[in-house]
């Protein structure tokens, strides 16, 4: 028996799920894999309503042990063993235990190392995200010890990603509110970093580095880089109506009802902005709007979408995805940051006001659509990439 190191943001830990309570519940709109067990539990129940349940709805698919089943859902798009309360049956029932892997464990996952597991909460849950978004503490990380059996199992935590991470994270932290100049300092950051030898005194290196970004932030050397930054608003505009065009297809997933919600007021003003055919009018509209209304919100409640950026970091193990280039990841994740951004500037635009929910209704609802499973961030990746211009440091000109 050996021990590993639990690493887990208190938003994490404080997790609980609110059941009925839940604005969108996760038991809709989704496919539900079962696992080989849970199919075999269900089929052979001695519970009858859940064992009619389960003939009438389980499609056997025998992809995989893990997935050897999927649920049908109802005309209204719920799985067939919620109640009218919009509680499982299964649950009810026959107990927490009898749950597929799937519906036990969602929304929590985790990366496991050989002596260290990273437990995260998928965002994609309502409630996860408002822990996430309105507790100032979320994203502060608790350390526990604990015995596991298989951790011989994992893969060695590379200390150096693990390091570029906790950077990555802090040169967030610090930028509190004012996100664009966390995210040019992430550029900058990323840019010193490949030209520090990964063999040569790397750790010296590699703080020396990061206190010189953290100074350029204080100093404010960074914002006064960005300010000589001249908009692209056409990049911008073509990441919008790129992701709009996507969005469209869409309709049928968890969630969508309340992302078009607000992404239909996006769709309102770059309207406007292409009947007069310059497509500046509508991006400086948007900046107005956050600029002069949702910064100075923010800058009362700097927690809120500074949790949401470190969260992605943490989440990611951001810039460390060996499928692209840390600025790769930083042009992906600052696209993604820019869409958000745009919603919540045309809703203060178009309804005059802003307000916690719908913050947290615009990122649940845009992580159950682009993030919730691999093929999901895939296609949404795919749509960002058609937009990219020259090379990654493109990224810039969607900050101003």
């Amino acid at each position: 028996m050996k021990n590993i190191t639990v690493v887990e943001p208190l938003f994490v830990s404080a997790f609980q799920c609110i059941g009925s309570e839940c604005r969108d519940h996760c038991c809709k709109g989704w496919n539900i894999n079962l696992d080989k067990p849970t199919v075999n539990r269900y089929l052979k129940s001695s519970q009858i309503e859940i064992k009619t349940l389960a003939v009438e709805n389980i499609d056997i698919t025998r992809k995989s042990y893990a997935s050897w089943g999927t649920m049908k859902l109802t005309a209204s798009g719920n799985c067939a063993f919620m109640d009218e309360s919009r509680l499982c049956k299964v649950h009810a029932s026959l107990g927490a235990s009898a749950l597929s892997n799937t519906c036990a464990t969602y929304p929590r996952k985790s990366r496991i190392f050989k002596t260290e597991q990273q437990k995260t909460l998928m965002i994609s849950c309502p409630e996860a995200a408002r822990q996430l978004l309105t507790s100032p503490d979320a994203m502060l990380f608790e350390e526990t010890i604990k015995p596991q059996a298989e951790t011989f199992k994992a893969k060695n935590l590379d200390q150096q990603k693990k390091l570029l991470n906790l950077m990555c994270l802090n040169i967030v932290k610090v930028s509190a509110e004012k996100l664009d100049e966390g995210f040019y300092a992430l550029t900058s950051f990323l840019l010193g970093a490949e030209r520090i030898s990964p063999e040569k005194d790397w750790l010296e290196q590699m703080e020396r580095h990061f206190s010189a970004v953290l100074d350029s932030l204080a100093q404010g050397h960074i914002r006064q880089q960005l300010d000589q930054v001249k908009p692209d608003h056409n990049l911008q505009w073509s990441l919008l109506m790129r992701l709009q065009g996507w969005f469209g297809g869409m309709t049928h997933k968890r969630a969508f009802p309340t992302l078009y919600h607000y992404l239909n007021k996006l769709i309102y003003i770059q309207t406007e902005g292409a009947k007069t055919d310059h497509v500046s009018q509508p991006m400086i509209r948007l900046d107005t709007v956050w600029q002069k209304q949702v910064m100075p919100w923010l800058a009362e409640r700097p927690w809120i979408m500074n949790n949401y950026i470190q969260y992605r970091i943490y989440e990611d193990f951001f810039p460390n995805d060996e499928s692209r280039s840390p600025l790769m990841s930083l042009y992906l994740l600052t696209a993604e940051w820019f869409l958000l951004k745009s919603l919540i500037a045309a809703t203060v635009e178009l309804v005059g006001t802003i307000d916690e929910e719908d913050i947290i209704n615009i990122i649940y609802s845009f992580h159950s659509i682009t993030k919730h499973n691999p093929e999901s961030v895939m296609a949404f990746v795919a749509e960002i990439n058609k937009v990219k211009v020259n090379d990654d440091l493109s990224l810039i000109y969607l900050l101003k």
